[in-house]
């Protein structure tokens, strides 16, 4: 009875280890498993938090580090000339910029760079030292050096304030659809400007252009703003920008075969031609070419002159529209020159 009694206490024991053994693998494989659901990924913004909060650090380290050393850079200042007349005004424009390099620390040249100073320079006739006030106004800033400054100096001449007005020119850039032409001419309004600016200079002015107006492909008539430029030291009085208009229209090919004439020919004299007729080729606007076909439109001639002058036997005739009122563009005449001979009056 005693020993049956033993016999269910050491199962006992046995199966409370194992319990114990399997209580522990689920622990430990509980620990190291990788299934779906407790797998720890990050989501995309997560992922992007965590990429910029290493890129700040990593940024405040390098700056943090760096901008405690020497550097040298390049910095561009503004230039105002102050302190003139308002009668005057400068036959040559002094420059609105220069170029200064500088060195410090790297904290110090950051301030800088973020805040340039303006230099105010004030109107003196003839050579202004630019890099002693540059110097002086940059002193201001903690340990920063300058090194270079360009221009070192500036020449500042002024003149009584005069005007003038000029033809407003407009500058194109256009090219045309195949077989369209621009009919007239181009428009500009107003056409005219006044320029305020320096006797000197104003006297040699001609005409104020605009800025370049570039069309492609151009089919349709055009109209445009057009900011018109303006010449160093001059001043614009009334406008800043010009309408510039034009035509446009398909054009077709015509020919035509025109006598050949001599004119200012002396009385008693003729002359004659080999051969005695011209090949015309024009382009006209396609609303016109109807009336084009209804007449020759071109004339053939050849001055008296022009023979007498002649010493190879062979002369070019000239070709002219006989109207105004056709838009006619001349391409190519046939033959381009002609052999003549004199008849000699009984």
């Amino acid at each position: 009875m005693q020993g049956d009694g033993v016999r269910p206490q050491v199962k006992q024991a046995h199966s409370s280890t194992m319990a114990n053994n399997s209580r522990f693998t689920n622990w430990v494989s509980k620990i190291f498993r990788t299934s779906d659901t407790e797998t720890t990924y990050l989501h995309k913004g997560e992922i992007a938090v965590v990429f910029l909060i290493a890129c700040f650090i990593a940024i405040s380290l390098w700056m943090l580090v760096n901008m405690s050393k020497e550097y040298s850079y390049t910095i561009s200042v503004p230039l105002h000339v102050t302190e003139y007349s308002e009668d005057m005004a400068f036959v040559s424009e002094p420059p609105d910029k220069a170029s200064v390099d500088v060195s410090g620390e790297g904290w110090n040249l950051l301030a800088i760079y973020r805040n340039p100073p303006e230099i105010s320079i004030p109107y003196s006739e003839g050579e202004v030292d630019v890099s002693e006030i540059i110097q002086r106004e940059i002193g201001t800033y903690t340990d920063i050096t300058v090194q270079k400054v360009e221009p070192t100096s500036i020449s500042l001449n002024m003149e009584p304030k005069s005007s003038i007005r000029v033809p407003i020119r407009p500058d194109l850039d256009v090219q045309l659809r195949p077989q369209y032409e621009i009919v007239g001419r181009v428009r500009v309004a107003p056409d005219s400007v006044t320029v305020i600016g320096a006797q000197s200079v104003i006297d040699t002015l001609r005409s104020i252009s605009t800025e370049t107006l570039r069309l492609r492909n151009v089919q349709n008539s055009v109209e445009r703003s057009v900011a018109l430029t303006q010449p160093d030291g001059l001043a614009l009085r009334d406008v800043s920008e010009a309408r510039v208009s034009f035509q446009v229209t398909e054009f077709t090919e015509g020919e035509v075969r025109v006598s050949l004439q001599a004119r200012n020919v002396p009385e008693g004299w003729e002359i004659r031609f080999n051969p005695t007729v011209l090949t015309v080729r024009y382009q006209i606007p396609i609303d016109q070419f109807s009336t084009a076909q209804e007449m020759v439109p071109y004339e053939a001639f050849v001055n008296y002159s022009d023979i007498l002058s002649d010493t190879t036997g062979v002369v070019t005739p000239r070709v002219e529209p006989v109207t105004d009122e056709l838009d006619l563009r001349l391409r190519s005449i046939q033959p381009r020159r002609v052999s003549y001979f004199q008849v000699v009056p009984e």
